[in-house]
């Protein structure tokens, strides 16, 4: 497979070998791109692939499991954290360092910040 790669605007822009016009590549939107590990690019001290975070326990400030990073989704000027409670509930999180002051990959955890009684939206 042909790699060619570059980042713009804080994303990944891939190149697809056979994907050489907009109308082929409009019929990839929003589907999943898979590659060996090996081939990822490094990163900036700081950023992540969304696969190292999920699977991770997240916790408060205060050291209680809020529960597991279950997805990811890229709504609006930042990502958003979905956690997964051991209820089966999701709490949304920005994820801005307003609201994540660590992440810690090697750790396998993740601590929030959040408003007072911002929990009571979720749980």
């Amino acid at each position: 497979m042909e790699r060619a790669y570059r980042k713009r605007k804080g994303m990944l822009v891939l190149k697809l070998k056979g994907v050489d016009d907009i109308n082929r590549a409009e019929l990839l939107r929003n589907l999943y791109v898979e590659m060996d590990e090996g081939d990822l690019p490094p990163l900036e001290e700081g950023e992540f692939y969304v696969y190292e975070l999920l699977g991770l326990k997240v916790f408060d400030t205060e050291g209680r499991e809020l529960g597991v990073l279950e997805d990811m989704h890229e709504w609006g000027p930042y990502w958003t954290l979905e956690i997964r409670t051991p209820e089966g509930k999701s709490i949304l999180v920005p994820f801005v360092s307003e609201y994540v002051p660590e992440v810690s990959p090697n750790e396998g955890r993740i601590v929030v910040r959040l408003p007072e009684g911002y929990l009571k939206e979720f749980l």
